[in-house]
């Protein structure tokens, strides 16, 4: 806890209290940032009508040159979010707190300590998220990263993939940047690490909202294999909305769709799939931290899937799953699956993955970690 009171004005466009917003994580911050006792401001960049007006005009753009354009990386946009906060809130605080927030960053001026906050750099997502982008948009998303990133005190990142990018790529000096994992986005009290027990069938989960990017397929043709192998597996897939009805009628699939965490209901039967599940499989093309890896590792469940982006910083080969190269096919995975679930490293990387998280991958140490970086800045 802070020896005297800390306002901080947390800069974000939707409501930190919104379970919705980018999956839930803004809200955990809130939360953490309100345990270490500090008092929030939420500062709102207003997406007013004119702020609107040249977004359609950007929409439209893109429509008739039939680019790919990035509106919320445009630095007309940028400048009118940022110049939308107000000032008399903005004096009223210790130190700023901008979650993902480099255009609302862009135009601000103030003499206010920021600490900014991502999980990825601009130039990391070109080309590995972002593809097909428009040069001139191109050309304005870095100006606006490298703005952000240069008026921030200190830079707080999810994983060493994305710190690596904010020096090499923008040139900022390795002191400034601090990298701190993400938690689980699931409340503390409703984390109950399971006892790892199989009696001869294995609940595979997977989880995400992009059947592609998270590789579906490679999931079903790993529990495809599995199933062909003697081992009685069933893929429960959650989160997406719409899943093609030749996945979704397979023997072995059992697909729960997409679940509102601002619903009760839907949050409850989440928890409760995650407990229920020995692993989980997420085979991701393209992953810059993912929150689900905490979810997983604090109810412990392995993990197993591809080494890149951020992942490593959330998986451990050996500890709380495995991470296979890319280009790793489903029979691969589902082999690897197999190999640890016959020698009995299944069950103790289940313990393994619940002691990670205890150590780093959880709110409350990400919270202490924050405090002390605001005790510094203050100072």
């Amino acid at each position: 806890m802070f020896s005297k009171k800390v306002r901080i004005g947390f800069i974000s466009v939707n409501s930190p209290l919104d379970r919705k917003t980018s999956s839930g994580t803004t809200f955990q911050m809130y939360q953490a940032l309100k345990k270490i006792g500090a008092d929030i401001v939420w500062l709102q960049p207003k997406h007013d009508f004119f702020y609107k007006l040249v977004n359609l005009f950007f929409k439209l753009l893109a429509v008739f040159t039939r680019s790919r354009i990035l509106r919320d990386h445009i630095v007309p946009l940028a400048k009118i979010e940022s110049k939308s906060l107000k000032k008399i809130y903005i004096e009223q605080c210790d130190i700023l707190f901008a979650p993902f927030a480099s255009t609302a960053l862009y135009y601000l001026k103030t003499d206010k300590p920021i600490i900014y906050l991502s999980d990825a750099t601009f130039a990391a997502m070109l080309d590995y998220y972002f593809k097909g982008i428009a040069f001139w948009n191109i050309k304005q998303a870095n100006k606006i990263e490298q703005t952000a990133l240069s008026k921030a005190t200190i830079i707080v990142v999810s994983s060493e993939w994305a710190r690596q990018s904010v020096q090499s790529d923008y040139n900022i000096p390795q002191p400034q940047i601090h990298v701190l994992e993400f938690g689980a986005n699931i409340d503390e009290e409703d984390i109950v690490p399971h006892k790892f027990i199989y009696n001869n069938h294995l609940n595979i989960l997977f989880l995400g909202v992009d059947w592609i990017r998270k590789g579906g397929e490679i999931a079903v043709e790993a529990v495809k294999y599995l199933n062909e192998n003697g081992i009685f597996t069933t893929l429960q897939i959650v989160g997406i909305r719409n899943l093609d009805n030749d996945i979704a009628n397979l023997p072995y699939v059992k697909n729960y769709g997409f679940f509102d965490k601002n619903n009760p209901d839907d949050y409850n039967q989440l928890v409760s799939i995650i407990q229920q599940s020995h692993c989980l499989l997420l085979p991701t093309k393209a992953e810059c931290a993912g929150i689900v890896f905490c979810e997983s590792s604090a109810n412990g469940l392995p993990i197993f899937t591809y080494n890149t982006g951020g992942v490593a910083n959330y998986v451990e080969n050996g500890r709380n799953g495995y991470m296979l190269s890319l280009g790793a096919t489903g029979k691969d995975f589902g082999q690897k699956i197999r190999e640890c679930l016959d020698s009995g490293e299944l069950e103790k990387m289940s313990e393994f993955a619940v002691s990670m998280y205890k150590e780093k991958l959880n709110w409350q140490v990400w919270g202490q970690k924050v405090e002390k970086i605001i005790d510094s800045i203050l100072q």
